[in-house]
């Protein structure tokens, strides 16, 4: 009986030995790691609402944690309103995140700008619009 519990008890500890050598086939090579720095914070994760706060013009949303103001900046996108249950977001190059409270958040994507030419007359030079 107490051979058959050391036998048991060597398996156990040499599958447990196994187990600590296995390597995980999607994380890079070390070697790739050291050039990678923040390769784990550079991935991006899904913006949370937790909290918003209108008053009137102004007012703020708590973003993953960060509170941001009217007017304010957060991972490129500049808070632009905040209403009863969302928080509208816009990026420089028009793109728009509209972040809700609960499941109701969507993002809009950004479209090209469609350039007007503007119309002179002959006599004047003038400019009408």
């Amino acid at each position: 009986m107490r051979v058959l519990i050391q036998v048991v008890l060597m398996l156990g500890l040499a599958q447990s030995h196994a187990y600590a050598e296995l390597v995980d086939p999607t994380k890079p090579p070390p070697a790739v790691l050291e050039y990678l720095p923040n390769a784990e914070s550079q991935v991006e994760k899904p913006w949370e609402l937790s909290a918003l706060q209108h008053n009137g013009k102004s007012g703020f949303a708590v973003v993953n944690g960060q509170m941001v103001q009217v007017g304010e900046s957060y991972n490129g996108f500049k808070l632009t309103s905040v209403n009863n249950q969302q928080a509208v977001f816009i990026s420089k190059t028009g793109e728009k995140k509209v972040i809700g409270l609960g499941l109701t958040s969507y993002i809009v994507e950004a479209r090209p700008q469609v350039k007007t030419k503007a119309k002179t007359t002959r006599q004047t030079g003038k400019v009408k619009k």
